[in-house]
């Protein structure tokens, strides 16, 4: 018997126009959070910005909070998929630090506005809502789990130096993150593109033998 895989389900106007709005609405409040800020901003600007009644955004979050949490929850998404999707590629782990760095050098170049009222409302651990924490604690994991697994592999070739892996992945993405934050709060000495070659060269000095 001749097995045939199952067609893929098409989905309807309905549900298509649900989603496209949905993005609309991500794609607005991005917008208007880097320009008012998170405390000034406000779900009726966000609905004016995204061209529909503030009842239609209503319909898919419930509050402000929610709207942020799910761009960034999106923005995140996004973010780790494409380090995944990148770094699987790589054939060496310099390659693969490569691009995760030069995947968040990217999004800090595209995302400034958005990201600098992130650290200044939710950059401290104590300062996140459950929902935020929620959002960047399961997209945090899957980076970590994932770059666990290259430097596992690349410890196996003897490509790096034995170490235990989860720790090192915890302090790349810590160096990963001071390299964001030090240059959108201004805090950085040294241009942004100089600062990533130093940040990768500590890191790759760091795990060779």
């Amino acid at each position: 018997m001749v097995i045939t895989a199952a067609a893929p389900v098409r989905k309807s106007k309905k549900e298509l126009l649900s989603e496209w709005r949905h993005q609309e609405v991500l794609d607005a409040a991005r917008h208007i959070f880097a320009k008012l800020g998170y405390a000034a901003a406000n779900v009726e600007e966000i609905a004016k910005e995204a061209g529909m009644a503030k009842g239609t955004v209503y319909l898919y979050f419930k509050s402000k909070e929610e709207v942020f949490a799910a761009v960034l929850a999106s923005d995140l998404e996004s973010l780790t998929n494409r380090t995944i999707e990148g770094m699987s590629a790589a054939k060496t782990f310099r390659e693969q630090i490569t691009v995760f760095l030069e995947l968040r050098l990217d999004y800090i170049r595209n995302n400034a506005d958005f990201l600098n009222i992130y650290f200044a409302e939710f950059g401290s651990r104590g300062s996140r809502s459950p929902l935020i924490a929620g959002v960047i604690d399961r997209e945090f994991q899957r980076g970590i789990e994932f770059l666990r697994k290259c430097l596992t592999e690349a410890i196996a070739r003897g490509e790096l130096r034995a170490m235990p892996a989860e720790h090192a992945a915890f302090a790349i993405f810590d160096l990963a993150r001071g390299f964001a934050e030090r240059h959108l709060r201004g805090w950085a000495t040294i241009p942004l593109e100089e600062d990533f070659e130093c940040t990768r060269t500590l890191i790759l000095r760091g795990l060779r033998k």
